[in-house]
């Protein structure tokens, strides 16, 4: 049997205790082009899933290369972003960057059947 080990469940960090990037690849990109980012903590997940007004800069400053000022990510490509994004999110949740697409895809679905639900008129 073989147990897990400890170093395989936590994020790395350097010395001063900073998240340790690593490299990914957009696999929802054209092209499949490579970034390195930081893995979200269970605190920056949470917030990224709760407070859409901060989902810009939580994505923005977990992306270590390229960098981009607050104003230049402001003008990434919608198509880009988005797959940053998914892998940002696969990567901190240990899902492939496709799931997490197919379930925000269900997600966007469910929410517009909802409010296209308007009571009858009588």
């Amino acid at each position: 049997m073989e147990y897990l080990e400890k170093e395989k469940t936590l994020i790395e960090r350097n010395a001063d205790g900073k998240l340790l990037p690593v490299d990914v690849t957009l696999e929802l990109a054209e092209g499949k082009p490579s970034v390195q980012m930081t893995p979200l903590t269970k605190g920056d997940l949470q917030e990224l899933l709760s407070c859409p007004e901060k989902e810009d800069e939580i994505v923005r400053t977990h992306l270590s290369n390229p960098a981009y000022t607050e104003e230049e990510f402001k003008f990434v490509k919608p198509t880009l972003y988005g797959a940053i994004k998914m892998a940002l999110l696969s990567m901190s949740t240990d899902s492939s960057q496709k799931d997490i697409q197919d379930s925000s895809v269900r997600a966007l679905i469910a929410d517009s059947k909802k409010k296209s639900i308007s009571p009858s008129a009588n």
